[in-house]
C-alpha cells in the first residue's frame, strides 16, 4: 500500500467506527457511555484526527509533486488554503474536537453521533464524490452521504455485537439485539444499495470519454471485489439471521460459537471493502 491508501484506508475506518457505535447506540437508546466505553471512543476519535491530518499531508504532496519529506509547512497551508481540501479537514476535525468534549461533557450516543457522522459526512466532498457539479453533484452529495451513514451504522453494529461476545459480555443481551437489528438492518441494505448504484452511476457516467482505459478497467475491477465482499456480508447477515440466531435461542451449545466466528468473518469482510474503498478512490472511473 502506498502512503494516501494507507491513509485514506485509517481514516475511513476510524471515522465509520465513531460514527457507527454511538449511531448504532442512539438506534438502541442507550444510557449515556460508561468511563470505559468513552476511553474506547476518545482512543477512536484521536485515531481519527491523526489519520484525516495525514491523510491531508498526503494529498498536499500530491498536489505538490513532491515527497513527503520534502514538503514544508508553508506548502501545506498555501495549498490547504487554496483549494477545497483545507475546508474538508478543518471541518471534519473541528466535528472530532466537538465529539472529543462531549464525551467528557455529556456522552450520549446521539449527541456523540451527530458530531461523528457530521464528520465523515465531510468525505463526501472527498475524492470522486467531492467533483461533483450543478444539480448532479447535489445528488452525487446526498447519496454518499446516505452511503456512508448506513456503512457506519452496520460497521457500529458489528463492532458492537462482535466484540461483547467475543469478551463474554452480556451475550443474552447482544443476541436479543442481533434479533433486532433484523429490520433496520433491511433498511440499511437497501440504502446502501440505492445510494452505490446512484454513485456507481454518477461517478462513471456512460456518456463520458475514457471508459475503456487501464484506470477505468483497474476501477471497475475494484468495483466488482467490492460487490463481492458486500456479497459475503450479506451472506453472513443472512446466515446469522436466520440459522444461528434461532438455533442459540434454542440452546444449540455450537451455535454460540458458530455466531461469534460469523460476525467476525463478516466485520472482516467489511474491513475488507473500506480497504477496496481506499485504493479505488485513488483512481480515475473517466478521463472526463
Amino acid at each position: 500500500m502506498n502512503a494516501l491508501v494507507v491513509a485514506r484506508f485509517t481514516s475511513y475506518l476510524f471515522l465509520l467506527g465513531a460514527a457507527g457505535l454511538p449511531f448504532y447506540g442512539t438506534i438502541r437508546r442507550r444510557p449515556p457511555y460508561d468511563p470505559a466505553r468513552r476511553i474506547v471512543l476518545l482512543c477512536i476519535a484521536v485515531i481519527a484526527i491523526v489519520a484525516s491530518a495525514a491523510w491531508a499531508i498526503v494529498n498536499v504532496a500530491a498536489m505538490a509533486g513532491v515527497e513527503l519529506h520534502e514538503l514544508d509547512t508553508e506548502t501545506v497551508f498555501m495549498v490547504l488554503r487554496a483549494t477545497p481540501l483545507g475546508n474538508v479537514v478543518q471541518t471534519r476535525l473541528a466535528f472530532l474536537v466537538l465529539f472529543c468534549a462531549a464525551l467528557a461533557w455529556r456522552p450520549t450516543p446521539w449527541l456523540l453521533s451527530v458530531f461523528a457522522l457530521l464528520a465523515l459526512a465531510t468525505s463526501a466532498w472527498a475524492g470522486h464524490a467531492g467533483a461533483g457539479e450543478g444539480s448532479s453533484g447535489t445528488l452525487l452529495h446526498a447519496s454518499d452521504v446516505i452511503h456512508l451513514f448506513a456503512a457506519a451504522l452496520w460497521l457500529g453494529a458489528l463492532l458492537s455485537f462482535t466484540t461483547r461476545l467475543f469478551c463474554g459480555l452480556e451475550p443474552a443481551q447482544v443476541i436479543c439485539d442481533l434479533a433486532e437489528f433484523a429490520d433496520a438492518g433491511t433498511i440499511v441494505v437497501a440504502a446502501l444499495i440505492g445510494s452505490g448504484l446512484v454513485n456507481a452511476w454518477l461517478i462513471a457516467d456512460p456518456s463520458k470519454d475514457g471508459l475503456g482505459t487501464l484506470s477505468y478497467g483497474s476501477w471497475l475491477s475494484l468495483i466488482g471485489a467490492k460487490i463481492l465482499f458486500f456479497g459475503a456480508m450479506l451472506g453472513f447477515a443472512a446466515l446469522n439471521r436466520w440459522r444461528l440466531v434461532p438455533s442459540v435461542v434454542a440452546g444449540s451449545p455450537s451455535a454460540v460459537t458458530m455466531l461469534k466466528w460469523s460476525l467476525a468473518l463478516e466485520t472482516a469482510c467489511a474491513i475488507t471493502v473500506i480497504i477496496i474503498v481506499a485504493y479505488a478512490g485513488q483512481l480515475s472511473p473517466s478521463s472526463a
